[in-house]
């Protein structure tokens, strides 16, 4: 693999000099091809991962494209050609008109044919092919009807697959946007971003958690042997923490990593000598795996306990404002008993160290199912607002965006915590307009691939939250 020239693969014409500047820049290579080409094209694109190492694939998608992966020739060769692009960091791009079918399609062909880029779709005229791609194509006529409406079938069966194989397509609705996505992308990989989380500053745990992801990073140098940095930036409501790695350090390790932490630290605590075993098959010599269990046990015993003293002082401030709040409302012991019942039941409990990076997508007191409730509304409503205040802090996040989160919790799979952050950075108002706009999109994104499952009325409260928060 060393001895492979590294690339950066385009597929489709999404490597306009908007994008690829960069890449000219730091002289790094990249290549392209088209998906709107025969199954013979196809395999010499399967081929390129096998002659180059890929470090990053950007997919642009068109309605040729979505017909292609639905034929029955391309049905061997899609799968092989998605399986090696699924295994690299990789971006799909697609115009919204493709995903919301035929009944909706009138809306978005007139805004998109309206929109200033229209102009700019170059794709959409086969005299601009270049020569020597020639003979990639063969849709030449369907290229040039790209605002025919897909079919409903064809949207889902791609949907459907590209679910199969983790992947997302991204959705934009005019050229800027698309450029600006895949600028970001290139960015962040071509420093080798390999992890990235959004804290809200006044949170629950704040505190906790970047210690906790100071305490992972030294894990990985010390006990991983990974080259690996940590930076941070803050914004006026929360802290956005990314993890860059060296070379040969993939981003798909990292969940496998942060489990093993886990664990490891919760083994400091409950068994230090099998810790110790446990570090006796790693680089280290004998002195440096006690020294690293003592500490490491030294500093979860601390995070234990700062954890559960913090949980027990929000539920005491919860409490307190609610003695104030609802003294018109609740007048017994009995409406109080169920009250205390809702709010230890709607505060998240402590799990472990790791409690501390996964609040966000805990469910809140209306999705609480462990009280049978029989209380005025009002009384619950206050509750919400409170709990929902001293757990996220000053980042007054709505019901859209809790309903946004639990959607998260439910179908977003291995993405929980990348797009639980896209929620909290796209609700932050100081963010920076580049990051809003890859948030937006990215949790447009999810909502179209988990479509079938969320249903019509919370998929569109979700989109319009997301368009309200990103100022359009």
């Amino acid at each position: 693999m060393q001895n492979k020239p590294k690339i950066v693969l385009f597929l489709g014409k999404a490597d306009t000099e908007g994008v690829t500047i960069r890449l000219k820049a730091v002289g790094a290579l990249y290549k392209r091809k088209m998906l709107e080409s025969r199954v013979e094209n196809w395999e010499k694109i399967i081929a390129i991962f096998h002659e180059f190492n890929v470090s990053s694939v950007i997919v642009k998608l068109t309605g040729t494209t979505f017909r292609a992966l639905c034929e029955e020739r391309y049905s061997e060769v899609r799968e092989k050609l998605l399986t090696l692009i699924a295994s690299k960091p990789n971006l799909f791009l697609g115009h919204e008109s493709l995903l919301v079918g035929v009944d909706e399609y009138k809306e978005y062909y007139e805004e998109y044919k309206e929109a200033p880029e229209a102009g700019q779709v170059e794709d959409i005229n086969p005299e601009l092919i270049d020569p020597e791609l020639a003979e990639d194509y063969e849709y030449e006529l369907d290229y040039i009807n790209i605002f025919d409406p897909l079919p409903t079938e064809v949207i889902k069966e791609v949907t459907d697959l590209f679910t199969r194989h983790e992947i997302t397509i991204i959705p934009y609705r005019k050229n800027v946007e698309l450029v600006v996505i895949a600028s970001k992308f290139v960015e962040q990989n071509d420093s080798n971003l390999i992890f990235r989380i959004y804290v809200p500053s006044e949170r629950m745990w704040a505190n906790e958690a970047e210690k906790l992801l100071q305490l992972f990073r030294e894990y990985l140098h010390k006990v991983s042997g990974l080259n690996v940095r940590q930076e941070q930036h803050r914004t006026n409501h929360g802290v956005v923490y990314e993890f860059f790695g060296g070379d040969g350090v993939e981003p798909t390790i990292l969940p496998q990593k942060f489990n093993e932490f886990s664990s490891f630290m919760e083994m400091c605590v409950s068994n230090p000598e099998h810790a110790q075993l446990l570090l006796e098959s790693t680089h280290l010599n004998k002195a440096e795996v006690f020294n690293l269990v003592e500490r490491y046990s030294r500093e979860a015993r601390r995070l234990h306990v700062d954890i559960k003293q913090e949980r027990e002082r929000k539920l005491l401030a919860i409490r307190h404002i609610l003695e104030s709040e609802l003294s018109e409302y609740a007048r017994t012991e009995r409406d109080w008993e169920i009250i205390e019942k809702i709010i230890d039941g709607s505060v998240p409990a402590v799990t472990g160290i790791s409690s501390a990076l996964s609040i966000d997508r805990r469910q809140l007191p209306e999705a609480n199912n462990n009280v049978t409730i029989n209380v005025n509304p009002q009384i619950i409503g206050t509750i919400n607002g409170v709990v929902a205040q001293q757990i996220l802090g000053d980042q007054h996040l709505g019901t859209d965006a809790k309903q946004l989160l639990e959607l998260i919790e439910l179908y977003a799979g291995s993405n929980k915590t990348t797009l639980a952050s896209a929620v909290h950075e796209l609700s932050d108002k100081s963010s920076a307009p580049e990051d809003k706009l890859s948030a937006k999109h990215h949790l447009k994104g999810f909502l179209y691939s988990a479509a079938g499952k969320i249903g019509d009325v919370a998929l569109d409260i979700a989109q319009k939250y997301i368009e309200k928060q990103a100022g359009l």
